[in-house]
């Protein structure tokens, strides 16, 4: 089972923040909660427009977890699937960015190139994580500032509106590192609404900054999602370490030498 973390977007200019709708705190609290709501809608806007393809490791869960109501601590894990993988995030000709992954490893052992079926895959969280912050988007939350966190709410009614619709009305909280940089996201959807619009009920993600070709991007360093499906809970844990920007890479055997720069294209039959 594969599910968005968050919704399509839609790209629009960081210069079009919705101030007049994004509800924020009076006084003096404004000026502050703008400034945030300006820095996260240019990071949102920066991963869609501007991340690199680049790679990273992954190690990942993916689990059924059967509910027990009266006793959540003992929830028990009916399936699991642990795997380690190289994942590749490049933007195409259409301006998304896609991931392919390269498992190498399946449950601790090496991966034999047979099926792989994990009961749940998220994707979406390198160039998504932010969505909410969008200049577009911004209208379609009530948010709060306190220190080093703002939490957004979905207003009644925003759900029905065509810049809304697709995020299923979530509620949630970003968290700031001591730089003022975003360190945490985590946010609920109702889970009529995201079965609807097909996207995770429940995410977290812990962001670092990650230099990629000079320049600093707010890049996933832990994901965790879950949604609930009949009787039991689908969940999927990943975290992604060493995340440098994707280059091919040519190989000089031995024996052979490189051919000059000014050397004439060779030809086939």
């Amino acid at each position: 089972m594969r599910i968005r973390l968050l919704g399509i977007v839609m790209l629009v200019s960081c210069s079009a923040i919705a101030q007049s709708h994004a509800t924020v705190a009076s006084g003096s609290q404004t000026s502050a909660m703008q400034a945030e709501l300006t820095k996260l809608a240019a990071d949102a806007v920066l991963l869609h427009t501007d991340l690199p393809g680049f790679a990273c490791k992954e190690t990942a869960v993916s689990q059924v977890i059967k509910e027990n109501k009266r006793n959540p601590k003992k929830d028990k894990v009916t399936e699991q699937v642990k795997f380690v993988a190289n994942v590749r995030a490049e933007r195409s000709a259409d301006g998304r960015l896609h991931e392919s992954l390269d498992v190498t490893e399946t449950n601790g052992k090496p991966y034999n190139g047979r099926s792989f079926n994990p009961p749940m895959m998220v994707e979406g969280g390198f160039d998504q994580s932010l969505d909410f912050f969008l200049p577009e988007r911004q209208a379609c939350f009530h948010f709060t500032l306190s220190e080093g966190r703002i939490d957004f709410v979905s207003p009644p009614g925003t759900f029905d509106l065509a810049a809304c619709g697709e995020m299923g009305a979530p509620h949630g909280f970003v968290l700031f590192d001591e730089a003022g940089n975003v360190s945490h996201l985590e946010r609920q959807v109702p889970p009529e609404l995201a079965r609807e619009v097909h996207i995770a009920d429940f995410a977290t993600i812990d962001i670092v900054p990650t230099e990629l070709d000079g320049t600093m991007y707010p890049l996933p360093a832990k994901m965790v999602a879950e949604v609930p499906k009949d009787g039991v809970i689908l969940h999927f844990e990943a975290s992604y370490t060493g995340c440098h920007l994707f280059k091919a890479i040519s190989k000089i055997l031995p024996g052979t030498a490189p051919a000059p720069e000014d050397a004439p294209a060779s030809s086939h039959p």
